[in-house]
């Protein structure tokens, strides 16, 4: 199944293969920032659109965004996270050009389940359109221990995202 917005990229609403080394530099990376949010990108080949096969770490710019202005950020990366929207826009446009797209921005969430927030979906669909062209991936440190992990995408149509699978070999 396709995208309607995005039918030219598959991985967009589709289960997913993670190569077991990518998936441990996520959890990796989640740990590393626990207790604050981590996030970053998994990239695939493009002639491959099931495949994940490489992990960029991102810096989570909550804290610096909450220290400008609490009032317009209230939230501190404990609880949120935030990338930089110019480098993830630069990111999907040179990866689609070189053959490797960004196919998910993944994500923590500390002490709390691998859901997709309401926050989660109101930053990454509007109106029933999808803001960004990838899928999702939420992975639960809790206590300090990874606990789960789930990939998510948008729902054409409306601003809901819908769990699919997330395959490891």
């Amino acid at each position: 199944m396709t995208h309607p917005q995005f039918p030219d990229l598959p991985w967009i609403d589709a289960d997913l293969r993670i190569d077991p080394a990518v998936l441990a530099e996520v959890e990796a990376h989640a740990l590393a920032e626990y207790p604050s949010e981590c996030c970053g990108f998994l990239f695939g080949p493009a002639a491959e659109p099931e495949r994940l096969d490489e992990a960029r770490r991102e810096v989570n710019e909550a804290d610096k965004y909450h220290r400008l202005d609490p009032e317009t950020f209230p939230r501190t990366s404990r609880t949120y996270f935030k990338i930089h929207e110019l480098r993830a826009a630069r990111t999907l446009d040179e990866g689609a050009a070189s053959g490797r797209p960004l196919k998910v921005i993944y994500h923590s969430h500390c002490d709390a389940g691998a859901y997709f927030s309401a926050e989660d979906a109101a930053t990454f669909a509007h109106e029933g359109l999808l803001t960004w062209p990838c899928a999702f991936l939420v992975v639960s440190v809790q206590a300090g221990a990874i606990a789960e992990r789930r990939l998510w995408v948008h729902v054409p149509g409306t601003n809901e995202f819908r769990e699919r699978r997330l395959i490891t070999d």
